[in-house]
């Protein structure tokens, strides 16, 4: 059951892509979710009973779909709205290199269910996240203001939640470490190589050098072991089928490399959420 009085307005075809089902599909059970396929639809289907919604959401299949006249009209009309857009695998160069278009927040569409676990929450208890910072701000200031954000983590999450991060490299496992610990996780392993398979951690953060299809074998391990933990993946450029796959595998959430505090946050809301449903 979805929270009431939140509404994510999804504008754009959610079957083009896979990797908008799929995102979708994830974020269903956190948010009620109206679809429009465009935004005249969206602006039209409206009533002066219509609630207005949380999140607007502008699909983007590709680079330059979006247009800021589109986005003045949205804003005109609903101004307490966030406005974000979720881009498909086909938008990850360009999205990588700075926001082209003001005053919005793009998302890859496979941080999409880690970030919105942390802005519904920041949302109900009044705190900033990337969804409320202004929209001037560049992506590396969103990570920067999110890396230093003041409101304690116990205030929202299980400080118990022990993390165990492996990565192809000690460098790196350290790096990912340090988001964990600054996300309010309790970092208790860092692996280099494979998590092991008896590991007693509430949550694995997997940095892969490879593709997650190379390591389904051990995922479905890691998975058999322990049912009830929470299994993140880290690579570069995810795919929908590779996601799918590692999904299917037992894996939690994929999220892009490279990654920030907020989706490390959300992966540990989503290791919250799961043992209160096993509990």
């Amino acid at each position: 059951m979805t929270p009431p009085n939140r509404k994510l307005l999804w504008i754009g075809n959610i079957h083009q892509t896979a990797e908008f089902c799929h995102a979708v599909g994830s974020v269903s059970g956190d948010i009620e979710i109206q679809h429009c396929p465009t935004v005249d639809d969206a602006l039209n289907a409206t009533t002066s009973n219509t609630p207005e919604p949380t999140i607007i959401c502008l699909a983007e299949t590709h680079p330059g779909q979006i247009h800021f006249h589109d986005v003045f009209r949205l804003t005109q009309h609903w101004p307490l709205s966030r406005i974000i857009s979720v881009g498909s695998c086909l938008s990850d160069g360009r999205r990588r290199s700075g926001p082209v278009v003001d005053g919005i927040l793009e998302v890859p569409w496979h941080d999409l269910p880690s970030r919105m676990k942390v802005w519904l929450q920041r949302i109900d208890s009044g705190a900033p996240s990337s969804l409320t910072s202004p929209p001037t701000l560049r992506r590396d200031e969103r990570w920067l203001a999110e890396a230093t954000e003041t409101q304690p983590f116990h205030e929202t999450s299980d400080q118990t939640t022990r993390v165990t991060v492996a990565a192809s490299s000690h460098m790196m496992a350290e790096a990912v470490g340090g988001l964990i610990t600054v996300a309010g996780g309790l970092l208790v392993h860092c692996v280099t190589g494979k998590p092991p398979i008896q590991d007693t951690a509430e949550v694995i953060v997997w940095d892969l050098q490879d593709s997650p299809e190379s390591q389904l074998e051990w995922i479905r391990l890691l998975t058999s072991q322990n049912p009830n933990r929470t299994l993140a993946l880290l690579c570069s450029f995810p795919r929908s089928d590779t996601a799918h796959a590692a999904i299917e595998a037992g894996a939690t959430a994929v999220l892009g490399r490279p990654t920030d505090c907020e989706a490390i946050r959300g992966v540990l809301l989503m290791a919250k959420t799961d043992l209160l449903a096993s509990s």
